[in-house]
């Protein structure tokens, strides 16, 4: 069974060695990679469809927040060629390389689309797998949630701010309905840490925090690692009780429920990106 504990000044959560995709139920790196089962249902099909789930003063599909300006992924970056990219639902040659075994891939990517991709997708695997497999009360969840938050919310501006051209046709798409409603839940939790007086020097250290975290992702263990000190906690904690008094609980979310197809971007992923699409919940094989 999975548990959730909590130690100070360390929180660890469960993140089982399963590869959870945006919006696909599992991906693989090879036969040997994964030792547990991926969940029967996708992430984003997890939630119910019950629209009385969701509180009364919340719109199922949250607020269209505009997130804040990105400080945390590199801008500078020179996009790689996309050559291999074919036309809708087809990938020409992919030439492999072995994905780390430690840390989600394309953290530090010199391309701005693909580090602010992996930050995105990476905290979307830890916070979907853990609601599905976690034991703990709902209030540690949202304190995740509120934990991701900043590096969630940087890398959706960051990923719109450096969308490639030749996607430019699922752009829309991908932003609205593809990633949209996670980033927008996350964009409540951020919002709560600011309801609850965090100074800017508190959200940076969280997402620095989140980022290392990521970073030291032992996809072998059921642990996942963010380190800070007591009195951070205190304010996650609190923006947590926020947060949940607004929104229901993330598997109980049906903004979170959707059916989006987008064969480019999962291509281009695949391609151009340091992942080759595991984040995506495509497969590698070897």
């Amino acid at each position: 069974m999975v548990r959730i504990l909590r130690s100070s000044p360390r929180v660890i959560l469960p993140v089982v060695a399963v590869c959870v995709g945006l919006p696909l139920a599992s991906c693989s790196r090879s036969s040997d990679d994964l030792a547990e089962p991926a969940p029967s249902a996708p992430p984003t099909a997890a939630a119910t469809s019950d629209a009385d789930a969701v509180n009364a003063t919340t719109d199922p599909s949250l607020v269209d927040a505009a997130p804040p300006a990105t400080t945390a992924v590199p801008t500078d970056a020179t996009r790689p060629p996309t050559t291999g990219v074919g036309s809708v639902g087809t990938v020409a040659t992919v030439t492999v390389a072995d994905l780390p075994d430690i840390g989600v891939p394309g953290l530090d990517s010199t391309d701005a689309f693909c580090a602010s991709w992996s930050r995105f997708a990476g905290s979307f695997q830890v916070v979907a797998v853990t609601a599905a497999f976690g034991s703990g009360p709902p209030e540690q969840l949202a304190s995740l949630e509120v934990a991701a938050s900043p590096v969630v919310t940087d890398a959706y501006d960051a990923l719109l701010a450096n969308w490639p051209d030749e996607l430019s046709s699922e752009a829309d798409l991908v932003a609205d309905d593809f990633l949209g409603p996670f980033a927008r839940r996350l964009q409540e939790a951020r919002n709560s840490l600011n309801s609850v007086g965090a100074d800017q020097a508190t959200i940076d250290a969280i997402g620095e925090a989140w980022v290392a975290g990521l970073a030291g992702r032992d996809p072998s263990t059921p642990e996942f690692t963010v380190d800070l000190p007591d009195a951070t906690w205190a304010v996650i904690d609190a923006a947590a009780a926020d947060f949940s008094g607004r929104l229901v609980p993330f598997s109980s979310d049906p903004s979170l429920v959707t059916d989006v197809d987008t064969p480019l971007t999962n291509d281009y992923l695949a391609v151009s990106c340091p992942d080759q699409g595991t984040l995506s919940g495509q497969e590698v094989d070897p």
